[in-house]
């Protein structure tokens, strides 16, 4: 038992100096270690899978099964070895340092306005998740593999029904949701949004001894390991909206931080990904994030760094810019509803795409044209349309579908949570989200991997994944 759990703590180490070399490249790398960079994380990549898929390691995870069989994480770490040996490593080499090219074309493809920049790298990003997809085997759709990749999630035909089942009512709350005119908040200097993002970690609970804060060009939070989780968010956006940003990856930031410690260095340590994962993520970002009763707390914060009466900053402007402020051709600047038919819009494209319907240098048409479907008018520009996001360079495709899931199961957590008589007003009204998220650290963090989504989401919430709590959740929200 101890010799496995030696072999998966170097394994776990080595994934979290790949992290930090992505951190690194996010945040502070000059451009032209670009391909420094690529060859040294695809190494790392390389290397992180042959030891999962090593005889060595199956051969330690023999002995420690017939040793204590009930070792909460070693099922985690089974499924990673049988993943490994069946997914290629020449790909998930591939994946790795091209995406890491494909990253930077990206950044400057978005800053040109130039989707043809970009368009020949999302092309082989594409094969290289088709290649994935087959060796990983599927029955109707490559999307059924891919959407497994990394933990065990909902299939193609769950989703397909689950997004015929959102569509209808999405649209129409969108069109009828309340829009109106916003005071934008200011763009405020670098130190002083981080000095007002502390304290919102403060305000939620997220452990500034074992995390810390930085920009990037689009946010994401590096999970490096429980003591050193790393928040990143832009530095140009307005401060309110930026806001948001933060709560949304503080989410992922305290399921990090929640793991039970007997779990730190085994296959189970780290946060189910990715669907477990935005439902921690929407849970702060929209569940609490957008509350009436929360913009008060939200309008001291920032009149604590600002002082009183800069525009944009009071309780009924933040409220309104986060309720009820204009469509968002932006996914992450998005309202919360439409920020679901982004996601289907990605889908559809990814669909296509991975079945051979849709060719790459057609994407933007495609885009355009459900932007005026789903969002009543089309991008301003390729960076306002297909080049806003980078995720296709880092994670697979169909794991875009992980923050509709995930705005389910916060539903679903919130109900349960509720059931169980923690009141997320009663905590906002004294300014303590302790019991908020004590209950989470208990029934969705502490676990880790060791519990996959489809099961923890069952015991915790009495259901596997439904979409009625949210259609609950965002009616009594938005119906009125």
């Amino acid at each position: 038992m101890t010799a496995a759990r030696d072999y998966l703590a170097q394994t776990e180490d080595l994934r979290r100096v790949s992290e930090h070399l992505f951190l690194d490249q996010q945040t502070i790398m000059p451009p032209a270690a670009t391909e420094d960079r690529a060859r040294q994380i695809g190494l790392l990549e390389r290397m992180i899978r042959d030891r999962l898929a090593a005889d060595e390691f199956a051969a330690l995870l023999d002995a420690a099964e017939a040793e204590a069989p009930d070792t909460v994480w070693l099922a985690a770490a089974r499924r990673d070895l049988d993943r490994e040996r069946r997914r290629p490593a020449a790909a998930q080499e591939a994946f790795a340092s091209v995406g890491i090219r494909a990253n930077s074309a990206w950044r400057t493809a978005r800053e040109q306005n130039r989707w043809q920049d970009f368009a020949p790298w999302l092309a082989r990003m594409v094969e290289i998740n088709l290649e994935v997809a087959q060796a990983l085997g599927h029955d109707e759709h490559p999307h059924d593999a891919l959407l497994s990749v990394y933990d065990p999630g909902p299939g193609t035909a769950e989703l397909d029904s689950l997004f015929a089942r959102l569509r209808p009512e999405l649209v129409r709350l969108s069109a009828g949701r309340r829009q109106v005119e916003v005071t934008e908040s200011p763009v405020v200097p670098p130190d002083t949004l981080l000095a007002i993002a502390a304290d919102v970690c403060r305000l939620v609970g997220f452990d500034l001894e074992r995390g810390a804060l930085a920009f990037s060009p689009h946010g994401y939070t590096n999970p490096g390991g429980p003591n050193d989780v790393r928040v990143t968010f832009r530095a140009d956006r307005p401060v309110v909206a930026t806001l948001g940003t933060v709560l949304h990856e503080l989410g992922h930031a305290l399921y990090e931080q929640g793991v039970d410690p007997e779990l730190w260095g085994t296959s189970a340590g780290r946060g189910v990904m990715p669907y477990l994962h935005e439902s921690q993520s929407k849970f702060w970002e929209n569940i609490v994030g957008r509350r009436g009763d929360l913009m008060p707390v939200l309008a001291d914060l920032i009149a604590a760094h600002l002082g009183p009466g800069v525009p944009g900053c009071s309780a009924e402007e933040i409220g309104n810019l986060f309720l009820h402020g204009p469509m968002s051709m932006i996914r992450t600047e998005s309202d919360e509803i439409s920020f679901n038919l982004h996601i289907l819009l990605r889908w559809e494209v990814e669909r296509g795409l991975l079945s051979g319907t849709l060719a790459v240098d057609d994407i933007p048409d495609l885009w355009f044209a459900r932007s005026v479907e789903y969002f009543g008018r089309e991008p301003r520009d390729m960076a306002e349309g297909p080049l806003q996001d980078p995720h296709w360079c880092r994670r697979y495709m169909g794991l875009f579908t992980s923050y509709v899931v995930g705005n389910l199961a916060s539903a679903q957590f919130a109900e349960a949570q509720a059931a169980d008589g923690v009141d997320i007003g009663a905590a906002i009204a004294v300014r303590d989200l302790g019991p908020v998220l004590g209950w989470l650290r208990r029934e969705v963090h502490a676990p880790g991997r060791s519990l996959p989504m489809t099961e923890l989401l069952t015991r915790t919430t009495g259901r596997p994944l439904d979409a009625d709590p949210y259609l609950r959740h965002m009616r009594g929200r938005y119906a009125d």
